[in-house]
Formats: C-alpha cells, sequence, structure tokens
C-alpha cells in the first residue's frame, strides 16, 4: 500500500477544490446564457415544441453535461419540468409526422417517409405513449392454476371388501 506524501495530498486536494470552481464556474455560464435565451420557461419550451438537447446546447454555448448539472441543481421542482416537456415534445413530434406526410409531394415521398420515421422512433424513446413495444394482452399465471386445480381434486377411496361382501 503506497502513502502519500503531505504535498500529494496537498496537491490532490487542490486538484478537487479546481475542478469543483470549474464546474461551479461552467453551471454559472449556463444560467447566463439561459437567462439571456430567456429564462428557465424559454427553455422548457424550446425543449417541448420538439427541439433537442444538442441543439439547445449549441444554442446556449454550453456542454450538454452542462446542461444535465444544470437540470440536476434545480431540483425535483426543475427535474420534473423538463419530464413534462419531454413529453410534450414526443408528441410535438408525432404532430410534426402529420405535417410532414400531408405536404409531401410524389417527388418527396422518400424524403418525408424518412423524416417521418426519424420523428417516430425519437418520439418513442421520449414518451412510452409513443413506443413500438407492444405490452401483453393477457397475462395467464400458470402455476396459480394448477395449485387451484391440485386443491379442488378430492381423493376418493374404494374399499373393495364392500364389493366383493355385496355381490
Amino acid at each position: 500500500m503506497a502513502r502519500n506524501t503531505l504535498a500529494e495530498i496537498a496537491d490532490q486536494g487542490a486538484a478537487n477544490i479546481a475542478a469543483a470552481q470549474a464546474r461551479k464556474a461552467e453551471v454559472s455560464l449556463a444560467n447566463k446564457a439561459i437567462h439571456k435565451f430567456g429564462g428557465e420557461d424559454a427553455i422548457l419550451e424550446f425543449i417541448a415544441s420538439g427541439g433537442t438537447i444538442s441543439a439547445l446546447c449549441k444554442v446556449l454555448g454550453v456542454g450538454n453535461t452542462t446542461f444535465d448539472r444544470w437540470v440536476d441543481r434545480g431540483g425535483e421542482t426543475r427535474r420534473t419540468a423538463y419530464a413534462r416537456a419531454r413529453t410534450r415534445a414526443a408528441q410535438s413530434l408525432a404532430e410534426q409526422t402529420i405535417d410532414i406526410a400531408d405536404a409531401a409531394t410524389i417527388q418527396e415521398v422518400q424524403l418525408a417517409k424518412l423524416r417521418c420515421d426519424r420523428r417516430a422512433w425519437l418520439a418513442s424513446k421520449l414518451s412510452e405513449e409513443f413506443s413500438d413495444k407492444q405490452q401483453p394482452l393477457v397475462n395467464i399465471d400458470l402455476g396459480s392454476m394448477a395449485l387451484d386445480a391440485l386443491r379442488k381434486r378430492s381423493i376418493v377411496l374404494v374399499d373393495d371388501s364392500e364389493e366383493t361382501n355385496t355381490k
């Protein structure tokens, strides 16, 4: 087991403090960028309208990890609002597929189909409501059915001696 010298421990402590300060500075820059964008409500509306997190981070000039830290630092209230915005984004993307399909011309059918398929896929990732995964319609528990049948079964004993006496 290697022992660290006091200098190594101090260097590690200083590095940890510097990293924490850098993360705090990143979140502070994110807060300023979000405020400049229009605030938390504008961010949530951008997401709810189908905007991606990557596009949002590019507009804000922050990284995805920094944005995730900003969401987490907002507590349960912000995380819940963010989850609702993502659900609304799925609905928005599903509605966009209708608009894309309706506006397609004969020459654009393949491109429109691709755009609709990608939006439908993304909507399925954002909300279970639009997922292609089929849930079982009927759930049968054969184990309990077998046990119930055994409980109801009665055993009838036939006395062979009575049959021979009556003959």
